[in-house]
Parts: structure tokens; C-alpha cells; sequence
């Protein structure tokens, strides 16, 4: 990933306003057309165009305003907000291609005219949440499938600007934050998210199945530090379950095993646990009381959308919510802890999280797995050899499949849990309760 430190004057890099088109998540002037269940978070508008087909299915959680002088407001201050950035220096001049690098607050321009996102950008605050960043294109932004804007250090989506000269086309299922103004059409294919807005001064925009939210700078960012989520007694389990466990082959579980309030444990021998067995016991029970708490407050943490597949990109510490609703890794996922042995990540699906065979989670300047969590809304799946560093909160169950290494945690709050020749190894430096407050023992490394 290259990183560029290139910041703006305070001339080109002044907050940019948007006058009365920031009430609108979407604006256009010819027409505004969706398939599906669009989802839009802020007013929409038209002018001079009459055609607004889609809604329903869409919902608009605002006002429409078409051809009527709302609209027609909008649009002259759409315009002022164009001329405004199209006139602003360019600070830097960077290549076509935005995916895999980092940027700093200031003012891009490219010099083929046109920007791609193939994986992630990343926008970087240095920690001031006034901090503005523009891109400049004088014909196209074209996304990728499954590409993403991130914001980290303060960065937030309404200081986010993309001056489109012609057309903005956004890949399936990727997430755009900050605000696109394009001179003509605005292109939004299926389960595209964008934390801004689409603002297409002299065309169309055409949406599919999306999320668009109109944001504002008092809006706050998404916390990029979040705190560990404390499991309580459930810390002292490697494995714990609801209704069943049952293994198959020579598995060892480092930590306790434990179940509440079902009572089937099998598979031990030939599988081993170091540690202590706990059947539908108070301790089990208290494990599964705790495990409730920790499930529900990494539900409720403020979360960064990101696209469903993990295998092949690189996060830093933050909480993490599928797009879809839920997770796979193929290939690798690594986590950077940036140099903070205290960082913590925190993904979110609301449906499954699903491993590839031979996948793993690595972990890099100093993540550590016992600060990782993957909160899953019903079942786990883990492929075959695969390697998972973190503890899974299962609402429902966990399979591991034959010969997958767990740096971490299996707890299924409702169901199963079931093994195969597996190797589960609870981590040290567990937050036993609320606060970042980390407890290791002796010599611990992970």
C-alpha cells in the first residue's frame, strides 16, 4: 500500500458548501430512475426533469421534491458547489488508480482525467475531523465490484468530494463515501452503498437495491479505536455451546469446554481438553449469561460497511459490518494493529460468517487475537485447514470443519457446536470486564 503525506493549502482545502443540495441524498436534472429495494436516507430531487420511476420498491426516507422550486434551488447551488471545486488548485496530481493507497487531506487531481477504486482507499484525518478531500476527474470515476472508501482518523463522508467532468459508474457492491458531483449522470449499480450522496448536474441518476445517506459534518465518524468487548467468565472457554458439542478425531481444546443448558458432550476422548469440562453447571450457565452481554454490546457498536469478501485485503483496528450481511474469507485477511498491542476489530454479519478451505487470518504489528471478535447473526462455517485468529459469538452455531486451527474462541449462544480434528486455543490478554483493560498472563505472547 503506498501512502502519500501531500496536503493542501487552506485556500484549496477550505470546508466546501453544498447550500440547500445538502439536503438531498440524491439530486439530478433529467431523471431519477431504481430497481429494488433502494434504500435513501435524505431528501431526493429532480429539476428540470418530471421522471421519478421506482419508489416504491425504493423508500426515501425524506421528501421528493420534482420540477418544483426546492429542486430548482438545489440545483443552482449544485452548480455554485461544482464551480466552486472545479476551480480550486489541485494540490497533488496522482495516477488513475486509487485502490491500495492512502491519502491526506488535500485537493486530486489526475492527470488522464479519470479515477478508479479497485480494493479499498484509504482517506486519513490525522486525527482532525474538519479535514477535506477532494478528487478531481475531468471525465469519469469508475468503481470496482466490491471496492471500498475507507475512512479512518476522523475522516468523515461529508468531507468527502468527487468532481466528476462526466459520468460516475459504481461497481457492484461497493461503498463510495463522500459526495459525488457529477456534471452529467451518476451510474449506481446493484447493492452499491454510498455514505454521501449522488448530485448529477445536467443528467441522470440510476440506482439498484442501494443504501444512500446523505451525511453532514455533525454527523460523528464511525470510531476507529474501539474498545474491547468483554466476555466475562465466557474468557475461560475455548468452546462453548447451547444445545450440543460433538467432535470427531484427535482435536485439542486449550481452554475450557462448556455447554448450557444442553447436556450431549461427545468426541472427548479422542479429543482432548486441556482444561476443564463444564455440563450444564453454574459456571457454564454464568459463561452463557456473559456470553449474551458481550454478543449484544458488539451488536450495537457503530460499525464501517465493508464488502462480504475479507480474503485478500488488509484492516486496521475499527468494527467492521458486512454489506450483504455476510462474511467470507478466501485466501488471506491480515489485520494491522498499526504498533498497538491494544487494538481492537470487530466484524459484524448479520447472517453467516464462511471460511474458504486453506484460508487464514493473519495478524501484523501487534494484533493480537484475543482482540479480535466475529459477531455472526446465525452460523459460523470454518473450511477445511483453514486458520481463524479471534473469537466467534455465534447467535446460532459453529462448524469447524476438519483440520482448522482456531487462535481463539468457538461460542454458539443458541446451538452447536461440532468439531473435527481441530486445534482451539483460547488466547491471553482477555477483557474480563468492561473498560481496555487487558489481563495476561506470565510470558503470554499471542
Amino acid at each position: 500500500m503506498s501512502t502519500t503525506t501531500d496536503s493542501g493549502t487552506s485556500a484549496a482545502t477550505a470546508a466546501v458548501s453544498l447550500g440547500t443540495a445538502a439536503q438531498f441524498a440524491v439530486l439530478a436534472a433529467s431523471t431519477v430512475t431504481n430497481t429494488g429495494p433502494t434504500r435513501i436516507t435524505g431528501d431526493l430531487g429532480l429539476s428540470p426533469g418530471t421522471s421519478v420511476t421506482g419508489f416504491p420498491p425504493g423508500q426515501v426516507n425524506g421528501t421528493q421534491h420534482v420540477a418544483d422550486a426546492v429542486a430548482a434551488q438545489a440545483k443552482n447551488d449544485l452548480a455554485a458547489a461544482y464551480d466552486d471545486l472545479a476551480g480550486r488548485p489541485s494540490t497533488t496530481t496522482i495516477p488513475v488508480e486509487l485502490g491500495g493507497t492512502t491519502r491526506t487531506p488535500g485537493v486530486y487531481e489526475s492527470p488522464a482525467g479519470t479515477f478508479g477504486i479497485t480494493g479499498a482507499l484509504t482517506l486519513d484525518a490525522q486525527g482532525d475531523p474538519d479535514a477535506v478531500f477532494v478528487f478531481k476527474a475531468a471525465s469519469t470515476l469508475i468503481t470496482a465490484s466490491a471496492s471500498s472508501v475507507d475512512l479512518v482518523n476522523g475522516a468523515r463522508a461529508a468531507n468527502v468530494f468527487w468532481l466528476v467532468g462526466s459520468s460516475a459508474t459504481l461497481g457492484t457492491y461497493s461503498i463510495l463515501r463522500g459526495n459525488i458531483l457529477a456534471l452529467a449522470s451518476i451510474t449506481v449499480t446493484t447493492g452499491v452503498t454510498i455514505d454521501g450522496r449522488a448530485l448529477a448536474r445536467n443528467a441522470a441518476v440510476t440506482l439498484d437495491s442501494n443504501t444512500i445517506t446523505a451525511v453532514t459534518s455533525d454527523d460523528p465518524p464511525v470510531p476507529t479505536d474501539p474498545q474491547p468487548v468483554a466476555l466475562g467468565t465466557a474468557a475461560q472457554f475455548a468452546v462453548l455451546a447451547a444445545s450440543t458439542v460433538t467432535n470427531t478425531g484427535p482435536t485439542t481444546v486449550t481452554g475450557d469446554l462448556g455447554l448450557s443448558p444442553g447436556t450431549s458432550v461427545t468426541g472427548f476422548p479422542p479429543g482432548v481438553v486441556t482444561g476443564t469440562q463444564h455440563v450444564a453447571d453454574a459456571v457454564a450457565a454464568q459463561a452463557k449469561t456473559d456470553l449474551v452481554t458481550a454478543y449484544d454490546d458488539a451488536a450495537a457498536r457503530a460499525s464501517t460497511t465493508t464488502p462480504v469478501e475479507l480474503g485478500g485485503t488488509t484492516k486496521t483496528p475499527g468494527v467492521y459490518e458486512s454489506l450483504a450481511g455476510t462474511f467470507g474469507i478466501t485466501g488471506a485477511l491480515t489485520l494491522d494493529a498499526q504498533g498497538d498491542p491494544d487494538a481492537v476489530f470487530v466484524f459484524k454479519a448479520a447472517s453467516t460468517l464462511i471460511t474458504a478451505s486453506a484460508s487464514s487470518v493473519d495478524l501484523v504489528n501487534g494484533a493480537r487475537a484475543a482482540n479480535v471478535f466475529w459477531l455472526v447473526g446465525s452460523s459460523a462455517t470454518l473450511g477445511t485447514y483453514s486458520i481463524l485468529r479471534g473469537n466467534i459469538l455465534a447467535l446460532a452455531s459453529i462448524t469447524v470443519t476438519t483440520g482448522v486451527t482456531i487462535d481463539g474462541r468457538a461460542l454458539a449462544r443458541n446451538a452447536a457446536v461440532t468439531l473435527d480434528s481441530n486445534t482451539i486455543t483460547a488466547p491471553s490478554g482477555d477483557v474480563l470486564a468492561a473498560g481496555r483493560h487487558s489481563v495476561r498472563s506470565a510470558g503470554a505472547s499471542d
